[in-house]
């Protein structure tokens, strides 16, 4: 596919993925539907559908897959907006990159259904998704663990940090990494973000994240961790998975991400933060228009490709088969 280059193109484009303060709610998801909406997936990626406790999901495949891997991805959309069709693109693009079958959620979208549900739903999807992981482990007990990553962008970051924080400690160790773009992280009313005057940023403002925070739940909630990650304690994050956050140099939301790598080193958490120079919100998703997009995409990619170390089971099974076949080191 050949991409043009044309920034201004992408700004405008980008700028439907986001519920203004002036625009009411079906008409920012008709204009979300319109502009992302594909009638082709790229590279190839085969769809299915499936349920997990009745909630619907596409999985997209891409040609090249990890059959021991599988990504849960939360799309944004300002928790108004977005569905599977409107994500199904990006998500293909992503899957492709990361070599990885990619499981995308229907979940209930605010104000019809305010906090929890879209939590809720996609708790329903990560149960479904870890007892097939498990159930993968016990038919061949010398496979690998089966590895299930979380992934999110914008608004989605919120309710993927709530679905960790609601899982038990020991179901969290079922979660390899979490895997974010553009991440909301703190929608309390003294986030500093609230307070900013002057931001390069072209598509997000504090009016409209206020707007679409006040649609998702009540006021008094917006201070929870369920809400603003930002707000969790060490006692949150324990087996919490490494983290990769990408997001663009000019994005009023860049400080809570700094805030979050902050954060997860403070408590020992691998985190790895890619900003992207010159870039906007969700730059990711002008994969059309935008060469950096691209980049990114593949960047991201390769962080969930990036070999983990092995188990001594799999340190053990290594030298037999190198004693067996007579391998000489160097």
């Amino acid at each position: 596919m050949e991409i043009r280059l044309d920034k201004k193109s992408a700004l405008k484009k980008i700028k439907a993925l986001v519920l203004s303060s002036k625009t009411e709610v079906e008409t920012f998801r008709t204009k979300l539907e319109k502009n992302f909406k594909a009638e082709f997936l790229p590279n190839r990626v085969e769809r299915n559908e499936k349920s997990f406790f009745g909630v619907k999901c596409d999985v997209l495949i891409p040609q090249v897959c990890a059959s021991s891997r599988v990504v849960v991805y939360i799309h944004g959309g300002s928790f108004v907006g977005g569905s599977r069709e409107s994500w199904r693109s990006f998500c293909s693009c992503f899957a492709h990159a990361a070599s990885s079958r990619v499981v995308v959620p229907e979940f209930r979208l605010a104000p019809s259904y305010q906090y929890p549900a879209s939590i809720e739903d996609i708790e329903c999807v990560m149960r479904g998704i870890i007892a097939e992981a498990n159930a993968a482990k016990l038919t061949d007990d010398g496979a690998p663990a089966p590895e299930i990553i979380l992934a999110a962008d914008g608004s989605g970051a919120s309710l993927a940090y709530a679905v960790l924080f609601r899982m038990d400690e020991e179901k969290r160790k079922n979660i390899s990494k979490l895997v974010l773009f553009s991440p909301w992280l703190d929608l309390s009313y003294d986030s500093q973000v609230f307070s900013e005057k002057k931001s390069k940023d072209k598509v997000l403002n504090p009016r409209d994240i206020r707007y679409a925070a006040e649609l998702y739940t009540q006021a008094s909630n917006l201070s929870s961790v369920d809400v603003s990650p930002l707000k969790a304690s060490e006692s949150n994050f324990v087996n919490f998975p490494e983290v990769f956050i990408q997001c663009g140099e000019n994005e009023i939301l860049l400080s809570q991400a700094q805030q979050m790598d902050d954060l997860l080193t403070c408590y020992g958490i691998e985190c790895t933060l890619d900003v992207v120079p010159g870039m906007f919100y969700m730059f990711q998703m002008a994969g059309d228009t935008l060469l950096e997009s691209s980049f990114a995409v593949e960047s991201a990619g390769k962080y969930v490709n990036k070999r983990a170390d092995p188990t001594d089971k799999e340190l053990m099974e290594r030298e037999r088969l190198i004693k067996e076949n007579n391998i000489t080191r160097d």
